[in-house]
């Protein structure tokens, strides 16, 4: 939608909000003003499919770039690109779903669960007047968001640059899947997306392995990586090999 109909729009529905508030105002019924925000009610419900629609349509047109050109794409448009960045970042979601084991799976949904479980009873314990109760429960929802981010920077700066005195020993390792693990950007309307932190899935011998770079990979590129000897969860990308010959002289 071009954004002259879209400022039409806008100020075509504050005027009917403030025509609602005069017309209580003066006739001093308030069936008026209920009359507003119900029309806005059943606007919503009318609207939610069709933009269900448009959401399911980015998506699928998505899912036949890779995570690298749909950035691309969504920095390259000029004005309002809302959906396309809120489709980006379900995709990277969904994906990241898809590729991970059970194990992490299971302790996403505990997190979820404990997160939800949080909210509600601060909502329930600060509707009984108990805000003691409340604000604990609203601290421990933040708490956890905030040891979720803080542990996830972690486990990106360690697999991005292994110490030192780490004894390593070389492999190779295939790509099963990228996916977004953190990312930044800037802009309200029109979102522009910067610096990006991958979650790399690899596939090494029978084994499966997670690992952190700055870098995309597309499924089923083979990459050099280094393993730590002491904790095999622990595996750094050196670079991308680019076919048999480079192998052979890597190793």
């Amino acid at each position: 939608m071009k954004k002259r109909y879209r400022v039409l729009i806008y100020i075509g529905l504050i005027l009917y909000v403030i025509g609602g508030f005069l017309l209580t105002a003066y006739t001093k019924n308030i069936i008026y003003i209920i009359i507003v925000f119900a029309s806005f009610f059943v606007l919503a419900i009318l609207a939610t499919p069709l933009y269900i629609i448009r959401i399911r349509k980015e998506f699928k047109r998505q899912e036949k770039l890779s995570v690298d050109e749909a950035i691309e794409e969504i920095n390259d448009k000029e004005g309002y690109n809302q959906l396309e960045y809120s489709v980006h970042q379900i995709k990277s979601v969904v994906d990241t779903w898809k590729l991970s084991s059970k194990a992490d799976i299971i302790k996403g949904l505990l997190f979820l669960i404990f997160f939800i479980g949080c909210i509600i009873a601060f909502v329930i314990f600060m509707s009984m007047e108990k805000f003691v109760l409340g604000i604990v429960f609203f601290c421990l929802a933040v708490g956890e968001i905030l040891c979720a981010f803080i542990v996830v920077k972690i486990l990106e700066t360690k697999a991005i640059l292994p110490k030192k005195k780490e004894k390593l020993r070389n492999d190779i390792a295939v790509v099963l899947g990228t996916t977004i693990s953190s990312q930044s950007s800037t802009g309200n309307r029109h979102h522009t997306i910067g610096d990006t932190t991958y979650k790399v899935f690899l596939k090494i011998g029978d084994q499966r392995f997670v690992t952190y770079s700055k870098e995309y990979y597309e499924i089923g590129d083979k990459l050099r990586v280094c393993i730590n000897i002491k904790n095999a969860k622990k595996v750094y990308i050196v670079e991308k090999i680019k076919d048999i010959v480079d192998i052979e002289e890597n190793f």
